[in-house]
């Protein structure tokens, strides 16, 4: 009898601990993303939710944080520590669908491509959203798999994880759902008491945010809902947005093959393990497809599709044949591609769109800032006109003080309505800076600060090329304008 072969285990743990350290590494060396400023604000002020989203990210950086301190690289080990975590549960689970060879392929892929080598860096939503989605996979299976429906109590615990994160993670109990009733094993499971358990504790966990929501009168939900059905219409254009973003993301080749994958899961679904792959992967990409001809599905919306589909794909790949030749170019084409991703906030002479790259800039933002208000003196005020200045001034700045957005206008400051009240401003004076990359922000800024006086701009380079030019005023502020329809209704700031 031959023992098992542990090469495959044993490259795959090499694989994701080598991407891991290396991002940690490289976490270092480049400013934080406005959203990534904005989730640690979020993180010193720990709530049990938030307006945009869930949430454990912000949780999970003041764990970080509380650590190591608050530089760039304790703020993204929170995007390590849930990377490591769903690459350990995706091999875990693809090893239990098609074996270790299939499971170490569709890693690779997956560390391969600019989503998720980018998933590694930047701490967002998708970070919690997508370890949970893994774990929750893997327990899954486990449960089919064994005939223990004690798993699924698991299953339900990774559920509430992945709600934690982002709200995406509420298709899990559907598919979840969906799994067991198409499965003989599973048809039994849900005639004992562990599925509904499971599904009781993903609510129990999810629970914070529901309180956060109650109490400020369904905000968030709406925002996510609503809100966004509002500012849909029909753009047949943000089809070509919605596919070229995943194109970039995912590279050309590899999207190909993802979405190939999915349908002949689909068409293979009395296999129980395409069956699955095509459960945790084509509702998403459903859903994504029929939205994107009314709203912009932005880039990072459709991770959850691509673990299941790229077991799939490594799948039918080392079946041999066409797609054996075309899954290695597109992870050769991929590598090439997250190699290019990173040079870029690195290498100010790599080939860029100067206005997309987001990390620049700040830190010289900051310093202007700080020279202006120690002219104004102890008592002056910053403010962005919108959070991703707001926040990045909040980090760059000596202290990190207290800082203002965009509700000091009369718009809508997002998180920031919740935690200042812009009348405390009240006839102090300030620095008012707006990045004209944010369109129809701070529109009423003359209403709000009488006087507001321009100062000189500042031009952030990549380059020959502009980035953007800052726009920075001094403003003794009176009172904020009148809320524009739609906002009035919002629940104060506390």
């Amino acid at each position: 009898m031959h023992a098992p072969d542990r090469r495959p285990a044993l490259a795959a743990l090499l694989l994701g601990a080598a991407a891991t350290l290396f991002h940690v590494y490289y976490a270092g060396h480049l400013a934080l993303s406005p959203q990534e400023a904005y989730y640690w604000e979020w993180a010193r002020r720990l709530d049990l939710s938030y307006f945009d989203h869930p949430p454990l990210a912000a949780w999970t950086i003041a764990l970080t944080t509380g650590l190591l301190g608050d530089s760039e690289r304790a703020i993204r080990l929170a995007a390590a520590l849930h990377s490591a975590i769903f690459c350990a549960f995706f091999w875990l689970s693809v090893r239990r669908l098609f074996g270790a060879r299939v499971a170490l392929v569709a890693l690779a892929a997956g560390l391969a491509v600019p989503l998720f080598a980018l998933g590694q860096v930047i701490i967002t939503p998708d970070g919690p959203l997508l370890s949970g989605w893994a774990m929750a996979l893997y327990f899954t299976l486990r449960a089919l798999d064994e005939e223990r429906p004690a798993w699924l109590l698991a299953a339900g615990a990774a559920t509430g994880w992945a709600l934690l994160g982002k709200y995406t993670g509420a298709l899990l109990l559907p598919q979840i759902l969906l799994a067991l009733l198409l499965d003989p094993r599973g048809r039994r499971m849900l005639r004992t008491p562990w599925p509904w358990a499971g599904a009781a504790l993903a609510g129990a966990l999810f629970a914070p945010v529901i309180v956060w929501n109650l109490r400020h009168g369904l905000a968030s939900f709406e925002f996510q809902t609503q809100a966004r059905v509002a500012h849909s219409s029909l753009r047949p254009v943000l089809v070509a947005r919605y596919v070229g973003l995943q194109a970039a993301l995912v590279t050309p080749v590899l999207l190909v093959l993802a979405v190939e994958a999915i349908v002949q899961a689909i068409r293979r679904r009395a296999d129980p393990a395409f069956r699955m792959c095509a459960i945790f992967a084509a509702p998403l990409l459903c859903l994504a497809t029929l939205v994107s001809p009314f709203h912009w599905v932005k880039g990072n919306w459709l991770a959850p599709v691509y673990p299941t589909a790229f077991a799939a794909a490594a799948a039918l790949a080392l079946a041999g044949g066409w797609r054996r030749r075309a899954g290695l170019a597109g992870i050769a084409l991929a590598l090439a591609g997250s190699v290019y991703t990173h040079l870029v906030p690195v290498f100010p002479a790599v080939p860029f769109p100067a206005r997309d790259e987001g990390s620049a800039g700040w830190r010289d933002l900051a310093a202007r800032v700080d020279a202006e208000r120690a002219r104004l003196g102890a008592d002056t005020f910053v403010a962005g006109c919108n959070y991703k200045v707001s926040a990045e001034l909040a980090y760059y700045l000596p202290g990190h003080p207290r800082t203002w957005s965009a509700e000091i206008a009369g718009d809508h400051g997002l998180q920031y309505r919740y935690w200042f009240d812009p009348a405390a401003l009240a006839g102090r004076e300030g620095l008012l800076v707006l990045d004209p990359r944010e369109k129809h922000t701070c529109e009423r800024r003359a209403e709000a600060c009488r006087p507001l006086v321009a100062l000189p701009p500042l031009e952030v380079k990549r380059g020959d090329a502009t980035v953007t030019t800052f726009e920075l005023w001094r403003c003794r502020y009176g009172e904020p304008p009148p809320a524009p329809p739609g906002l009035a209704a919002a629940p104060a700031p506390r």
